[in-house]
């Protein structure tokens, strides 16, 4: 396996994310192949406590975010002071990369996403990691990954061909910032046969009636498809967190601003009642005054670490 301690500053790395890991005590391995992607290498960073005494640590895996397509939000855009916070609590913090849909339309995303939890659980022996506790946390779109990770663990159409084909992606705990479940809001909505499945499962689909152009050619509506929105309703549902509500699933942790102008609180409150109606492990936590990107308040970084606590430790 290629391990690149880092002994400097990390590479590509904004200012506002930027720390000094070995003063913080940590391991810090940048840019570890975890799979392939397409005709490419794709690529993780993990952060461990150095004081781990030969423990299998519990692990906590970051998704980015960025509308699936925005090249300057990459594994580096993710919460230092929680990062830090998880690792002097014992976890192991792995941040990952996924193609963005820029180059590769979905399902492409998902894939390298189950790739890296199959090489991080096929690697936990050497890595030092704990197999049967992994939990994933992810914003906005990442939110929306980091849920279909947890959700659709059973379908092997979203599993993709990048490596370690014969390991689980399932984890066992879910953070899900401000994006929700439904992505059939992409336009897929209007098609019957989604909203004769919506309404054999008993859930709400958040409709979009004006995307702002968002499904017009070369927008990113139909980016995310290769296709128009609309002309892939199997698809639109596969990616869906919220469709598999009827199957078992990990525990969830919903966080959204009541002030998110960008993706509505509707989502969240949907995929909340779907994952409830159907007796699913689930808190939902509605931030007031905050609107969409990472939260400000110490508080709401306690709260995720406290659920990853008690899922991944202390049960």
């Amino acid at each position: 396996m290629k391990w690149l301690k880092l002994n400097g500053p990390e590479n590509g790395v904004k200012s506002e994310f930027q720390t000094d890991w070995d003063s913080q005590n940590i391991d810090f391995y940048e840019d570890i192949p975890y799979g392939t992607g397409g005709d490419h290498d794709m690529f993780l960073d993990l952060m461990m406590p150095r004081d781990r005494a030969g423990k299998k640590l519990p692990l906590i895996i970051w998704v980015h975010g960025g509308g699936w397509s925005i090249p300057e939000l990459t594994k580096k855009y993710r919460p230092t002071n929680a990062v830090i916070e998880a690792c002097r609590m014992g976890f192991a913090f792995a941040s990952v990369e996924y193609r963005l849909v820029t180059e590769s339309p979905f399902p492409a995303p998902i894939e390298d996403c189950k790739c890296a939890v199959r090489f991080l659980r096929a690697n936990a022996d050497e890595l030092g990691l704990n197999p049967a506790h992994i939990g994933i946390w992810g914003e906005s779109a990442g939110g929306q990954l980091a849920a279909l990770v947890g959700a659709s663990y059973m379908n092997p159409k979203l599993e993709g061909t990048g490596g370690w084909q014969n390991v689980s992606s399932r984890v066992q705990a879910v953070c899900d910032w401000y994006c929700g479940g439904d992505m059939t809001h992409m336009g897929a909505w209007k098609v019957p046969e989604v909203q004769a499945k919506a309404s054999e499962l008993g859930i709400t689909l958040t409709k979009m009636e004006n995307d702002g152009g968002q499904s017009a050619p070369g927008g990113l509506f139909s980016m995310m498809f290769g296709r128009p929105g609309e002309e892939a309703p199997e698809l639109s549902m596969d990616i869906s967190p919220i469709f598999y509500v009827d199957r078992e699933q990990p525990s969830f942790l919903l966080m959204h601003g009541d002030s998110d102008q960008a993706v509505p609180i509707e989502f969240s409150y949907n995929y909340y009642d779907a994952l409830v109606s159907h007796g699913h492990d689930v808190t939902f936590v509605i931030v007031p005054r905050q609107g969409h990107g990472f939260f400000k308040g110490d508080g709401l970084y306690d709260i995720v670490l406290g659920f990853f606590r008690k899922k991944l430790m202390e049960e």
